[in-house]
């Protein structure tokens, strides 16, 4: 007589997610330690579909007083790039939000939570999209992120304007360069200036009070 296998029957086995492996991720955190800063604190995903989206805590110091956020794990799948810009090695990206000192990183309610959700939003765009993310790039909320601001929007920069053009890209064990992008909340009339015009001429327009730490009621540069 068979006995009867008590594994439920039909359920299907999660693919295991995307990951870096450990020399890249060695390279990966040298490069963040480097050019952001020490980080003893890292937000470790507990659900992950397809990649692994850990984010890396650097608290403010004396020469940045304020917090920033880097994505570990998006890079470790490679974006549709289209074929014409193949060889800029533009496939692989990581994310990056600067706070200030006095956000309240750990609470969990939106007005406080909306960046972090965001950069695994934008971690995650590219592969449920079949697309990919880079410099100039704009992402809609299509609303505020939070009651208490009227940001409703991503732009993707570069964190050399704040850290050093180092800082903008990481090259990998296997050669591959993994480039990081400065996530700038936008609002909706600055989402529209861009795309009738340029992401360049909008950054001309917010450079007299520019800064890369989120401000949540700051004036809106059109």
């Amino acid at each position: 007589m068979k006995r009867k296998s008590n594994k439920p029957h039909g359920r299907k086995k999660m693919p295991k997610p995307i990951v870096y492996t450990e020399a890249e991720l060695n390279a990966l955190e040298e490069h963040i330690t480097t050019h952001f800063g020490d980080f003893a604190n890292v937000i470790h995903e507990i659900v992950s579909p397809d990649i692994h989206v850990d984010i890396a805590v650097i608290e403010p110091t004396n020469e940045r007083d304020y917090y920033t956020f880097v994505t570990m794990g998006m890079g470790a799948y490679r974006m549709n790039v289209p074929q014409q810009l193949a060889e800029y090695k533009l496939n692989k990206a990581e994310m990056v939000i600067c706070l200030p000192a006095d956000w309240k990183v750990m609470e969990s309610a939106e007005q406080w939570y909306w960046p972090l959700r965001w950069l695994k939003i934008m971690a995650r765009l590219p592969i449920e999209n079949n697309t990919w993310l880079g410099f100039g790039h704009t992402v809609p909320n299509g609303e505020p992120f939070a009651e208490n601001t009227k940001l409703s929007g991503i732009g993707l920069s570069v964190p050399g304007m704040e850290f050093g053009d180092d800082s903008n890209t990481c090259t990998m064990p296997d050669s591959s360069v993994v480039n990081f992008y400065q996530m700038l909340p936008l609002y909706e009339e600055e989402m529209k200036f861009k795309l009738a015009n340029n992401f360049d001429t909008l950054i001309e327009l917010m450079t007299e009070d520019f800064s890369v730490v989120v401000n949540i009621s700051r004036p809106s540069a059109v």
